[in-house]
């Protein structure tokens, strides 16, 4: 009888430690649940705020704000000829933003996470093309990623390497994204 006795007893403490390693697993899921459900939330509220500070943690990088834009353009400039600003206007499926860039910006476009964007940050990105100002023109130069075409008056061209110059109305279409081109002057 101590035998069967002294196995019931192993098999209840037994018992007794599944039961709050168990407990102990489902309290530190639910603790991690928490933790990341704060989390996404405290982003979401950020993000809805949208703070038009600019917190900038790298010089650097500096974010493209499609609205917080100077609209100006010739000022600080010596030549009597003022630069044009570019517009860029991005259409995807799900939306369409407006960007302004200056003479001096280059202007990278590219894949990152899985979407065709207008890059700040190339961690995780690929480089597919840049637009970049030169003798008084937009041009648009290929990183050689992926297709990149510009669309003019119904007729097309590849983008390569050596680049083309880009005219006001101007569409860029990578992948399934486009971006309409237009000067704008000051």
């Amino acid at each position: 009888m101590s035998k069967i006795g002294g196995v019931i007893l192993v098999l209840v403490v037994l018992v007794l430690l599944l039961i709050r390693l168990q407990t102990r697993r489902k309290r530190i899921k639910e603790e991690k649940f928490q933790a990341m459900k704060k989390m996404r939330e405290s982003s979401l509220k950020e993000a809805l705020s949208n703070h038009l500070e600019e917190k900038i943690e790298n010089a650097s990088v500096v974010p493209y704000r499609p609205y917080k834009v100077e609209y100006t353009t010739g000022e600080n400039q010596n030549s009597k000829e003022k630069k044009p600003l570019l517009q860029i206007i991005e259409k995807n499926r799900l939306a369409e933003k407006k960007y302004i860039f200056r003479s001096n910006d280059i202007v990278v476009l590219g894949v990152q996470f899985g979407t065709v964007a207008i890059l700040n940050h190339f961690e995780n990105a690929e480089v597919w093309c840049e637009l970049f100002f030169q003798n008084g023109v937009y041009c648009i130069r290929s990183c050689e990623k992926g297709s990149v075409s510009v669309w003019r008056n119904k007729k097309a061209a590849i983008v390569d390497k050596t680049g083309l110059q880009l005219k006001s109305g101007d569409i860029i279409q990578l992948q399934e994204t486009t971006f309409q081109v237009f000067y704008v002057k000051g």
